[in-house]
């Protein structure tokens, strides 16, 4: 794997030529990245916001995400510091149709699951019953032997292949296709981690284009070539999704969440909000509350 303070293209490792790659880390990775397997992604013990492709989204305890082949991506955590370093806070599982065998997907009774395969390269959140039973085969996984676990996997890729549309959530438009390099997904990750930086301050494009050396003008091409958004855009989004975060988990009152966010001013705080989220800010907060008492 190369190194995470350059974010490049990541080689998987799979010296022993498996089928799949399955591990649980004890920390997620915060870097702009693609590579050419597929992930399937349990969150064990963290909450945050991911950016998958053009879409940026919020993860949670529990939260299955299968990222397709090439699609770069990359999470932050809004947790504070976990007090115990060594437990894991995501399941993954790498593979690809390479590894798992072009002459075994063939077979007759491999068709939903090769269908599966071929539709990730949009990328999915799935949801209900979906999302329980894939979580529950993902964990039990971790303690099985070899072949139970091949077993395991291979229902994992079924019950996602046989998800109703209702428990898929597409996360990735057909207008995505980045210029897929070294250097722009470098460039990229510089520009994304001073954004992350400086949410709470005041974000302008000139200021995010000198990041890079770059004129205004071709950098705001670049960015929505690479993102699929434009830089406004993408920041508003991030900036929502960390406001829906802090709403969530902190006492915070809106305004402080406001200031928080590097909005100063309420009344566009709560416009941008809604165009994000389709609800005010007191009334998302109001929902979840509503729901953790049941």
């Amino acid at each position: 794997m190369e190194s995470r303070q350059n974010l490049v293209r990541e080689l998987i490792p799979n010296e022993a030529g498996t089928t799949y790659v399955y591990k649980q880390e004890t920390s997620i990775w915060p870097v702009w990245h693609y590579h050419e397997e597929i992930d399937i992604l349990l969150f064990l013990g963290s909450s945050g916001q991911h950016i998958t492709g053009d879409f940026i989204g919020e993860f949670q305890p529990g939260t299955v995400l299968v990222n397709g082949p090439n699609v770069p991506h990359c999470f932050t955590s809004t947790d504070a510091p976990a007090t115990d370093a060594s437990r894991p806070v995501i399941a993954v599982i790498q593979f690809s149709e390479k590894s798992i065998g072009a002459e075994f997907l063939s077979k007759p009774e491999m068709k939903r699951i090769r269908e599966f395969i071929d539709s990730t390269a949009r990328s999915f959140e799935y949801l209900g019953e979906t999302r329980a039973k894939a979580a529950a085969i993902i964990q039990a996984m971790e303690n099985s032997q070899e072949m139970q676990r091949f077993g395991q996997f291979l229902n994992l890729l079924e019950t996602f292949a046989l998800a109703p549309e209702q428990d898929k959530k597409r996360l990735v438009s057909n207008f995505y296709s980045p210029v897929l390099n070294d250097e722009n997904v470098n460039r990229i990750e510089l520009v994304r981690r001073w954004v992350q930086e400086n949410l709470n301050q005041k974000i302008t494009l000139e200021a995010a284009a000198s990041q890079i050396q770059m004129p205004a003008k071709a950098f705001s091409y670049f960015f929505k070539k690479n993102t699929g958004k434009a830089f406004v855009q993408y920041v508003k989004e991030l900036r929502i999704g960390l406001a829906s975060q802090k709403l969530l988990q902190t006492d915070l009152s809106v305004l402080e969440i406001c200031y928080a966010c590097g909005y100063n001013n309420l009344s566009n705080f709560n416009r941008q909000f809604l165009d994000v989220k389709k609800m005010t800010p007191t009334h998302y907060r109001k929902q979840f509350k509503d729901l953790t008492k049941q």
